[in-house]
């Protein structure tokens, strides 16, 4: 995996924590819903944004809405194990439409993990000739 940036929001601070260990040796940070993954990224840079979907507050869908709105480029891993309010596909599908590159399906793998962060991030330096700055 490719060191990076990397903003990781999820309430479930058990598997926050074991999501940031699995993307060693990335820098990591971890907040708790969209509402403070927002106000971090208005202070720092991020190389990529994984979020989960079902949280309180601020959940991953309103979190990937506000994103695209104010970066249109920065890649976003949305990740779900899907919760009481259907079926993990129906929120994945929805995130993916909403604007998140990839998707990924709790429980995941290191592997699985690396691999989507990988492409995400490998995404964004593939950007078109006409999206380079000027």
């Amino acid at each position: 995996m490719t060191p990076a940036s990397i903003l990781l929001i999820d309430d479930d601070r058990f598997f926050a924590s074991l999501t940031a260990a699995m993307l060693s040796p990335a820098q990591v940070v971890v907040a708790e819903d969209g509402a403070e993954g927002l106000a971090l990224m208005k202070k720092q840079s991020f190389d990529l944004l994984i979020t989960d979907l079902l949280m309180p507050e601020k959940d991953g869908i309103e979190t990937i809405l506000e994103i695209r709105r104010a970066n249109a480029t920065l890649p976003i891993l949305a990740i779900s194990g899907g919760g009481k309010f259907g079926g993990r596909g129906d929120l994945l599908r929805m995130a993916q439409r909403l604007g998140a590159n990839l998707t990924l399906q709790k429980p995941f793998t290191r592997e699985e993990l690396l691999v989507a962060v990988d492409a995400c991030i490998a995404h964004r330096h593939r950007r078109a000739p006409s999206e380079e700055p000027k």
